[in-house]
């Protein structure tokens, strides 16, 4: 079930969600904001060690999840880099095509891993929000910021249909795999392609079910969830300005020593 695992077994699991959201939200801000590859890297950093020796979080499953959106940075990165440059521009790696260079220059490449470690920054402020708040509080946290209730009911929906559909997925690929329809390639596409028709109505019609069990038990518009005994999460909000100047400041280190 991915991240609320963790998050139902974090040791900040009933601290109060809305001081979670905003300290997340406040230190994702500052990493965007800052230009450079230093403020990715101590936003990095320091959401890392918060999950991991302040959440509980092992540390090999921050590093997992981390994982998991760096090959997709990496492979958009690739057309960030890669450029056609003059004849005799200098580039770290490049092949001549068309009377053109397309390569990789130092400028491309640094702005390139200002994207990368931004990004991985900014990922691990969220995970240190997703890794030890459970769904529900999440929604209830954002319920207290005032955010607009539907926007809320269509993320709740939203996160909970994923499951169906993974569930739904996994029970047609069983029932294949059972019948041997992964055996050879052509197979194996035929099977894929089947799977990929049916799991869309099967959800669908799941989904309509649920929607007619929760119209039955007098469901409005709204997923109320009642609110659990919250610890106080005023050294959540605390960290939020020390962690923002340590962004500030490797920033302006990193703009006073390389220009």
């Amino acid at each position: 079930m991915g991240t609320d695992r963790y998050a139902y077994a974090s040791r900040l699991r009933r601290m109060d969600p809305t001081a979670k959201i905003l300290f997340s939200a406040f230190v994702l801000g500052v990493c965007l904001c800052c230009p450079g590859i230093a403020p990715g890297l101590i936003t990095l950093a320091l959401m890392g060690l918060l999950s991991v020796r302040w959440g509980g979080v092992p540390g090999r499953i921050f590093v997992r999840f981390l994982r998991i959106p760096l090959a997709f940075l990496l492979l958009g990165c690739l057309t960030i880099v890669v450029e056609a440059h003059a004849p005799g521009t200098a580039v770290l790696a490049g092949v001549r095509l068309g009377g053109r260079v397309w390569g990789i220059s130092p400028a491309g490449a640094y702005r390139g891993l200002c994207i990368v470690v931004k990004s991985l920054g900014a990922i691990s402020a969220m995970y240190f929000l997703a890794l030890n708040t459970p769904m529900t509080d999440v929604t209830l946290g954002l319920r207290r910021l005032k955010v607009p209730g539907l926007m809320i009911e269509l993320m709740d929906l939203i996160y909970r249909f994923i499951f169906v559909l993974w569930e739904t997925a996994a029970n047609i690929r069983t029932a294949q795999e059972s019948r041997l329809g992964y055996t050879g390639f052509r197979r194996s596409i035929a099977s894929l392609g089947s799977l990929s028709s049916m799991v869309f109505l099967r959800a669908w019609n799941k989904a309509d079910a649920i929607y007619s069990a929760l119209e039955s038990r007098g469901y409005t518009g709204a997923l109320n969830t009642v609110a659990g005994n919250y610890q106080s999460g005023r050294l959540c909000l605390l960290l939020a300005p020390a962690v923002g100047c340590a962004q500030l400041l490797c920033c302006w280190l990193e703009v006073r020593c390389f220009g």
